[in-house]
């Protein structure tokens, strides 16, 4: 009886053996084809990620032939070029060399007149007039010179304080008077100064 209990026990033994292997099996049946797969997929990622790379690589390619365009142009270098264009916009070149680059309370107007064909025996006063009027509504002058003699037509300012003779500047630079197209400039105050002595003191704002 004990031997026919233990035939059967390994039988079952047996069968349970088998079963389990064939249980393994259709796993690593399962496993390889899950590897596959993910060996396929890996392979597909590496691919992707190649293209996109590729990809990127072109973008870069063409971003690196695109985007240093805007900066070729350098702009440091330029702004001499520019601050000279703007000098002889202003008329820099004309009157006694005063003509300076940057904003001062001192500017020179010119091509106000031509002293050869002016009729009028009170023409320089009227202009002088004129100038302050406008230069009066803007902030107010200390002192104004309309030089007579001057082939070049010029009218000599010293607003109140630098902002002052920018607004007057950037009011008259352009603008048609009796048929002339006006040009200002800024002069520097030590220029100004030994032009016309006695100004660098001034401090009254003139009335008329």
């Amino acid at each position: 009886g004990s031997s026919g209990i233990n035939a059967e026990y390994g039988g079952e033994v047996t069968e349970k053996l088998d079963n389990s292997l064939s249980s393994m099996t259709s796993v690593l049946d399962d496993e390889d084809t899950d590897r596959g797969g993910i060996e396929m997929n890996a392979n597909a990622r590496v691919q992707l990620m190649q293209k996109l790379a590729s990809g990127n690589q072109l973008r870069a390619r063409h971003t690196a032939a695109t985007e240093p365009a805007p900066a070729a142009p350098p702009v440091e270098p330029a702004a001499p070029d520019l601050s000279q264009k703007v000098r002889e916009m202003f008329g820099g070149a004309t009157g006694g060399g005063g003509a300076i680059q940057g904003p001062t309370e001192c500017f020179m107007l010119s091509n106000m007149f031509n002293p050869a064909s002016e009729q009028d025996p009170n023409w320089a006063d009227e202009i002088r007039s004129d100038v302050l009027g406008e230069c009066t509504n803007l902030g107010g002058v200390l002192h104004i010179y309309v030089d007579p003699h001057d082939p070049n037509g010029c009218v000599y300012v010293k607003a109140v304080n630098t902002a002052v003779a920018t607004s007057c500047v950037n009011s008259l630079q352009g603008r048609w008077f009796s048929g002339k197209m006006i040009k200002a400039s800024y002069m520097s105050p030590a220029d100004y100064g030994r032009k016309f002595e006695g100004t660098n003191n001034l401090t009254q704002r003139l009335d008329r």
